[in-house]
């Protein structure tokens, strides 16, 4: 069965309780941002990993419940989407955690914030090299995203043997993949955020050799760390220490 979500508001388009039975403002929370091609429900497990604090998740259109609305025209254009819900909505969040595509957007949300008054303690940027730094991405011939993709989790013997449902599919990430290919709005931007940048001791060289580059966007301490795995570590272990390690040290500075 397909997961579904409640949602934090009627007015809601793309911010996903996956907590539901913590209440807004009811203490920290933590907000994530899904990989290209990803959906909000690739972090419906990590309440259980967080039980202290509140876990929502970003859901992209074009996919699951948001499947029939059109793809955003920029990665910014997406990520001012979601700050002004988050505005709008009056939710505040301690802590944004981004993965690969999804590290991007909560940059350039956490700009967002920071610019109305709202700017968030800290960021978690994973599997993700520093934006001036990340390797070509193409997203325009089926054959050469499907290599590209081969790098990093390739698709499925099942979903390829599907034509129509990879189709689909393909459709959605060569749309993630052009905002990612065309995000240049990211120079000289610098936050006021602490920065963890965490990448797999087996992920492609041209996100291990430039996710360092993350400390030229923050005013603040950056930290880099390297866990085993690869480009999706985060399957099979889950980064919910370091998470944890962050919610304690923003309630002993909050204190």
């Amino acid at each position: 069965m397909p997961h579904t979500f409640p949602a934090l508001t009627e007015a809601s388009v793309s911010l996903r309780r996956l907590t539901p039975d913590h209440d807004s403002g009811s203490g920290p929370a933590v907000l994530c941002f899904p990989h290209a091609g990803g959906c909000a429900s690739f972090f419906r497990s990590w309440p259980s990993l967080l039980p202290a604090a509140r876990v929502d998740a970003v859901q992209y259109p074009c996919r699951e419940d948001r499947i029939a609305e059109d793809a955003p025209g920029s990665l910014v254009a997406l990520a001012a989407s979601v700050a002004e819900e988050i505005l709008r909505t009056g939710e505040r969040y301690c802590v944004l955690f981004g993965h690969s595509m999804g590290a991007y957007v909560a940059f350039e949300v956490a700009h967002r914030l920071e610019q109305a008054g709202a700017p968030v303690p800290a960021l978690v940027l994973s599997s993700s090299a520093a934006p001036a730094e990340r390797p070509a991405v193409p997203f325009e011939d089926t054959a050469d995203v499907l290599a590209y993709l081969e790098q990093y989790e390739p698709v499925s013997p099942e979903i390829r043997a599907e034509p129509e449902l990879l189709d689909l599919i393909l459709d959605y990430i060569k749309g993630d993949l052009r905002l990612v290919a065309q995000y240049a709005e990211h120079s000289g931007k610098r936050l006021t955020s602490r920065i963890t940048a965490v990448v797999g001791e087996q992920d492609v060289p041209g996100i291990r050799e430039h996710f360092t580059g993350w400390s030229r966007h923050t005013t603040e301490d950056f930290t880099p760390l390297v866990v085993p795995g690869g480009h999706f570590y985060l399957r099979e272990q889950p980064p919910a220490a370091l998470l944890r390690v962050e919610l304690d040290r923003l309630r002993r500075e909050t204190r």
